[in-house]
This record gives structure tokens, C-alpha cells and sequence, in this order.
């Protein structure tokens, strides 16, 4: 699954189901985009943080900036087994992702890790809230929220982290319980026959007794 699984359809007006290629799925909400193939994120000299399988709403919402937008989700792969590391490490990105490049860090709220399961298997989810935030420029908001959960992959890497990250206090902001909206659909991935299974069976029911 070197590549992103092929797009999933979704009826208009309902969630968009977003296949990852660690043989998770999750859902973004109907008036987002589905733009699976990207990538996307955050980087300076120092540091990056990027996913794929993303969905985003209101791109291109401030002039002043290159791309930027209210709301985005995102998955990414990681070889550490230790669910929790993983998740502390991931959201602790927000504190270079929202500082201005020059010292000034904003104030950062974290949560206790809540457990809970995927499909019977564990997982586990770190919140930030963000605020104090430097402006560098009218496009910042007042303050964003950044989700992340940790759990075992099926595929590509021992463990999958589903990001999401809300604007808050700012003008078309999302409202603010699509992160735990968007992270309560998370699940394994439905595989259809691939072509070499459909033709064994073909083959299989030839061979079955006419009645």
C-alpha cells in the first residue's frame, strides 16, 4: 500500500469516507474537500510535520497567505509501537507550528491521553488548545484546536496518527466538534476481492454440480 488507497464515493451531502494507506478509514464532513492524494502540513528549518489522506475546509480563505486554511485533517505513519510516545510527540508539533520564527511561542493547553478502542484494537488521543497566538499576519486565528490519535496500523507502518486541526476565533471558522465528530469515524478499511481472488472464485463456481 505504498500508495493512497483509490477514492471512495460518498452519496452528495452525506460525510466523505477518506481511505488511508495504513487500512484505516475515516470520514470528513460533506462541505469539506476530499483532497486524498495530497500532502500537506507545516514546516520551518527546524522541524516538519506532513500527512496524506487529507481533507480540509475553507483553502485559501486569507489573502495575505499562500494557501492556509480554517480546517484540515490528515494521517501519517510511525515505526514506534508506544501509542501514547507517538501521540505526545505528534501534538507537541503545535508549539513551532504557531509560533512567529522568532522566539515567540504561543500558549499551549494539553489534555491527559484518553484511551478508547478502534475496531477492538487500542488507541489513543492527545488535544491542544492553542491560543496566545503570535500575528504575523490578519490570517491568524484567535485560537485552534489540534487532535491527534495514535493507533496500530493494518498496513505500511506499525502505527497510523489521524490529525486534526480546527481554527477557532476567527471569521468562516468550522464548528467546533468536527474533530471529535471527524476522529469517532475512524475504522478498518473495507477491502474489496482484488481481480486475482474474484477469478479463483469464478473458477471455484464453475466447478460447482449443476442443479
Amino acid at each position: 500500500m505504498l500508495r493512497p488507497p483509490p477514492q471512495m464515493t460518498a452519496t452528495p451531502g452525506a460525510p466523505q469516507p477518506i481511505s488511508t494507506r495504513y487500512g484505516l478509514t475515516y470520514d470528513i464532513p460533506a462541505d469539506w474537500t476530499n483532497d486524498y492524494r495530497s500532502i500537506a502540513g507545516w514546516s520551518n528549518e527546524n522541524d516538519k510535520a506532513s500527512y496524506g489522506a487529507v481533507g480540509f475546509f475553507g483553502y485559501g480563505y486569507c489573502p495575505e497567505e499562500d494557501g492556509g486554511w480554517l480546517a484540515i485533517s490528515g494521517a501519517a505513519g510511525s515505526r514506534d509501537l508506544d501509542l501514547e510516545s507517538v501521540a505526545q510527540q505528534e501534538v507537541r508539533s503545535v508549539e513551532w507550528i504557531f509560533d512567529d520564527n522568532a522566539g515567540t511561542l504561543p500558549t499551549v493547553e494539553y489534555t491527559d491521553p484518553v484511551w478508547f478502542e478502534v475496531a477492538g484494537r487500542p488507541a489513543v488521543r492527545v488535544s491542544a488548545l492553542v491560543t496566545d497566538i503570535p500575528r504575523i499576519s490578519s490570517c491568524e486565528p484567535g485560537s485552534a484546536r489540534f487532535d491527534v490519535v495514535a493507533t496500530p496500523g493494518y498496513a505500511t507502518a506499525e502505527t497510523m496518527v489521524l490529525m486534526v486541526e480546527v481554527h477557532q476565533d476567527i471569521d468562516g471558522a468550522y464548528e467546533g466538534g468536527v474533530a471529535d465528530a471527524i476522529i469517532s469515524t475512524l475504522r478498518p478499511t473495507k477491502r474489496s476481492a482484488s481481480r486475482r481472488q474474484r477469478v479463483s472464485w469464478a473458477k471455484h463456481l464453475r466447478q460447482l454440480p449443476k442443479k
